[in-house]
């Protein structure tokens, strides 16, 4: 892949998008993960002096998550703050008078934390910037109205077997390329784990998917793990709405 083409082609498109909303700012939450890393890095290259950061874990995040998200501002000069969300989620809890499980939990974080991004982003005149890879949005693996949610989207049409390449080419600390990929959602959770698969595993059945989306039928000829290809279709047709915007009734 041209790297070089690509990251001219993303920091313009995030100075395009600025301009056009009339935004004086770019804002994302950074985790310390991969895909909030490249978006930051090319947020920053866009709008050097104009990017703006969330860092926003729970009493169960990855201390070195966060270790990792503030390491990446501090040398990317992002202007950045901390809001532990832990109050809220026990606050949430403690008016619905029960427990959450992992995946009420995890899903209740991602949309707090969207709910930051967005009220703080009326605050400072910013515009927000998301930071799924093409793999999750093709397999909905995230939170609509929570992670999934945003204004604008650079990486959004890149492989997260590309996000690692294009993270080295960006000059990305290995720390954070190296870590297995996981959406801190729970103490111990991984994004492979979930899915079942590595995602270079995934990618290559993504790639024949979107390739043959018009005919999905030959895909039957192009992946002989049977297995892995009912997972990923499964996922693919059960979470495709999360990818577009409410369906609303024709009257």
């Amino acid at each position: 892949m041209d790297f070089e083409k690509i990251k001219l082609n993303l920091v313009t498109f995030l100075q395009d998008a600025k301009k056009m909303t009339g935004a004086k700012n770019l804002l994302l939450g950074v985790s310390g993960g991969l895909d909030s890393a490249v978006v930051a890095t090319l947020c920053t290259l866009a709008a050097p002096q104009n990017t703006h950061a969330l860092l926003m874990p729970t009493n169960s995040s990855n201390k070195q998550n966060l270790q990792d998200g503030l390491e990446l501002c501090k040398t990317l000069n992002i202007n950045h703050k901390i809001i532990n969300i832990d109050e809220i989620l026990t606050a949430y809890q403690s008016q619905i008078g029960e427990n959450l499980g992992n995946l009420r939990k995890g899903n209740l974080c991602a949309r707090i934390r969207m709910s930051l991004l967005y009220d703080y982003s009326a605050n400072i005149n910013a515009i927000v910037v998301g930071t799924s890879n093409k793999s999750e949005l093709m397999l909905g693996y995230g939170t609509i109205f929570g992670d999934l949610a945003c204004a604008i989207n650079p990486i959004g049409e890149l492989y997260k077997s590309e996000i690692f390449e294009f993270a080295r080419f960006l000059g990305i600390s290995e720390n954070i390329i190296d870590k297995a990929p996981s959406a801190d959602l729970w103490e111990g959770q991984s994004d492979e784990s979930d899915l079942g698969y590595s995602y270079g595993v995934l990618d290559g059945v993504l790639r024949q998917i979107d390739e043959n989306k018009q005919n999905l039928s030959l895909l039957d000829e192009k992946v002989s793990d049977k297995d892995l290809l009912k997972s990923v279709l499964s996922r693919y047709h059960k979470n495709r709405f999360k990818a577009h915007m409410p369906i609303i009734a024709r009257l």
